[in-house]
């Protein structure tokens, strides 16, 4: 009797071990969610003028909210799976311009990719113009006119000291528009003025417009583009014509280094073309002529243009730079005389020599950037300031 129940309490005991033994060797059949599933998200967005952020939703058994910001259109998640939905937002001038959702079922493990199309849902018309450094024209204010079917209204232009800048709010899709940019002197002379007709619709909802130039008297006019983008931009040519004195500028550049270059900025309200300039930089305590007799190069107006060593990434024109970082020399001469020349020394160099500039923020690792603002106090090395990279681009650093 006594065996009996021994065996007995060995059986039980034996069953109850294979169970544990097999639920810890083949996982939890009764939970399969534990495992998570990844999920690429790419979203078909359209780049537009003045773009806000993209807010992107993933509602399912848990609810995620994203905002993205500058170019991220794309979303990598690791998510429960079950049913979700994802729902995309784009805003564009402070309202939504576009949006679009989809659906999915995901597994447990599962490695999904999905997409989403957008579609607009509302317009705007942005129109921006160069005005030069020093606003030559002497424009002091613009009113951009939308006339459309039960729609009238006037906006004002903003200015800068680079330019000048409209933007309407809200425009209905499917609709015509005539747009009229008037632009007036501080008297209230109209010094400029063209019409044009618009058409706001699912291609074409957010169209930037840029006025290369004010001295051209060609149409302004919109056509679709041949691969269908939802974005237009109409551009004027502008006057073609060698530089004159202040008009390329100095705006950034690098000593030492493989990345080293020079970048300019055309300043004026013309292409310029640099046939017979120049680049002359100091190098081994002498200044050199970085450019060869064969240098061609035309400057859109408010454009850059970048001289830089072959190891540079997106430079216009390679020259074999060798500029030191203690102190050196930057001229740009065209037939017509010197463009523009910098002469620039570190810290240690003013202090030492007694030099009659302020220092400039020479460092191996950063850019010495122009706020464009500062144009005219650029012989100054407290203008300048330490910033990334920012080849063709205004001056990202922070001016003190």
């Amino acid at each position: 009797m006594r065996d009996n129940h021994l065996l007995s309490i060995l059986i039980v005991f034996s069953v109850f071990s294979f169970g544990f033994w097999g639920c810890s060797s083949g996982g939890n059949p009764e939970n399969p969610s534990a495992e998570l599933s990844h999920v690429h998200l790419d979203v078909a967005r359209t780049a537009v003028p003045l773009q806000d952020s993209l807010v992107v939703d993933l509602i399912g058994p848990d609810t995620i909210h994203m905002v993205l910001v500058d170019e991220e259109a794309f979303v990598e998640q690791r998510l429960s799976p079950g049913a979700w939905n994802f729902y995309a937002k784009q805003y564009a001038n402070g309202m939504l311009v576009e949006e679009g959702e989809v659906s999915a079922t995901l597994l447990a493990g599962e490695n999904a990719s999905l997409s989403i199309a957008m579609h607009a849902v509302a317009g705007f018309l942005y129109v921006k113009i160069p005005l030069g450094l020093g606003n030559s024209m002497g424009i002091a204010s613009g009113t951009l006119q939308m006339r459309g079917e039960n729609f009238s209204k006037d906006y004002a232009f903003q200015l800068t000291e680079l330019e000048a800048s409209v933007a309407t709010d809200m425009l209905v899709l499917g609709q015509n528009y005539s747009a009229k940019i008037m632009l007036f002197s501080a008297e209230g002379d109209t010094l400029y003025e063209i019409d044009s007709q618009v058409t706001i619709d699912g291609e074409h909802f957010a169209l930037d417009w840029t006025l290369n130039s004010l001295y051209s008297d060609l149409s302004l006019f919109i056509t679709k583009d041949s691969i269908r983008t939802l974005s237009v931009v109409a551009h004027l040519p502008a006057k073609l014509r060698a530089p004159q004195k202040d008009e390329l500028l100095i705006s950034e550049f690098m000593t030492e280094g493989k990345e080293e270059f020079v970048e300019i900025y055309n300043a004026s309200l013309d292409t310029l073309d640099l046939q017979g300039c120049s680049l002359w930089a100091t190098s081994s305590s002498t200044l050199k002529q970085m450019t060869d007799s064969s240098f061609l190069a035309k400057v859109a107006p408010g454009a850059y243009y970048v001289f830089g060593k072959d190891s540079l990434e997106g430079r216009d024109v390679t020259v074999p730079l060798a500029m030191p970082g203690t102190k050196g020399s930057i001229v740009i001469r065209c037939p017509s005389g010197t463009i523009d020349s910098l002469f620039y020394a570190s810290a240690k160099n003013v202090a030492n020599d007694s030099l009659s500039i302020s220092e400039f923020p020479i460092d191996s690792k950063m850019s010495v950037q122009l706020p464009l603002s500062r144009y005219k106090e650029r012989a100054e090395g407290s203008s300048w300031c330490n910033g990334e990279f920012t080849l063709h681009e205004a001056a990202n650093c922070v001016e003190e």
